[in-house]
């Protein structure tokens, strides 16, 4: 078995300084990136990679985010959010068998609230990292987006996780950072980088970004994560690549 469809679900854009995905370039440009979650439709029930933007920010950002709601500018509507997504084409949130979180940072995290009744797959390292993270990096790990009594399956390295689909422990940028690779039924390979490769051109230019915990690490897995995708003739698909985002397919619309 394994996937037989793919649809990216658009959770909104951030604008943000150029310089923090790419360090000491372009300071003080403005970047606009997209936001998003991926749905895997598989034989044994749908999987969700990540989960959008916190809701409570629609009507109070500060709230949701503190300060970073001005330094990072979430730009979102009501269409965005996770369950309305999953409404696109034709889901409820019930419908999710399992949900793959990348990492537990802000933007990854801000719909888990609505996935209490399912697995949240983590890494081990990334779950103890959140709610203990070290003082100089624990403002992006805000537990008003992970604090809830869900089901989390904490994962210790690579694994399959359902047939076609596997976890891939990508530390760098968290501490417990993981990828996930699919394999669609068309024999096809999609490797979903969450952010242990933001862009192509941090791949490109071997540029790491500037909010990593390890830049060493982060490095080292995203030439991993660029061999393996060559080894496999997989596609790479980065969580806040704007040239990207606007050549892909985005939900109703799908990947088989």
């Amino acid at each position: 078995m394994a996937v037989t469809e793919i649809f990216f679900l658009q959770c909104g854009f951030l604008t943000l300084d150029r310089s923090i995905f790419f360090t000491g370039v372009d300071i003080g440009q403005p970047m606009k990136v997209p936001v998003c979650a991926v749905l895997l439709i598989h034989p044994e029930g749908p999987v969700l990679i990540d989960t959008g933007l916190n809701p409570d920010g629609l009507t109070d950002p500060e709230g949701a985010w503190g300060p970073r709601a001005k330094l990072i500018k979430p730009d979102f509507t009501d269409a965005d959010l996770i369950p309305n997504r999953l409404k696109e084409v034709g889901l409820k949130v019930s419908d999710i068998k399992m949900v793959i979180i990348t990492h537990l940072h802000w933007d990854h995290t801000g719909g888990l609230r609505f996935f209490k009744h399912c697995p949240i797959v983590v890494q081990r390292e990334e779950y103890r990292f959140a709610f203990n993270p070290d003082p100089y990096f624990a403002l992006q790990n805000m537990r008003n987006h992970f604090d809830f009594p869900l089901d989390y399956q904490k994962k210790d390295g690579d694994q399959m996780v359902l047939s076609g689909i596997s976890v891939l422990k990508t530390p760098g940028h968290t501490p417990g950072h993981q990828s996930v690779l699919v394999k669609l039924v068309s024999e096809r390979f999609y490797l979903f980088t969450g952010d242990a490769i933001l862009t192509r051109e941090n791949l490109d230019r071997k540029i790491p970004s500037t909010n990593n915990w390890s830049n060493g690490l982060l490095l080292e897995n995203m030439y991993r994560l660029g061999h393996l995708s060559q080894l496999l003739g997989a596609e790479l698909i980065h969580s806040h690549d704007m040239n990207q985002w606007e050549t892909l397919k985005k939900s109703p619309e799908s990947y088989r």
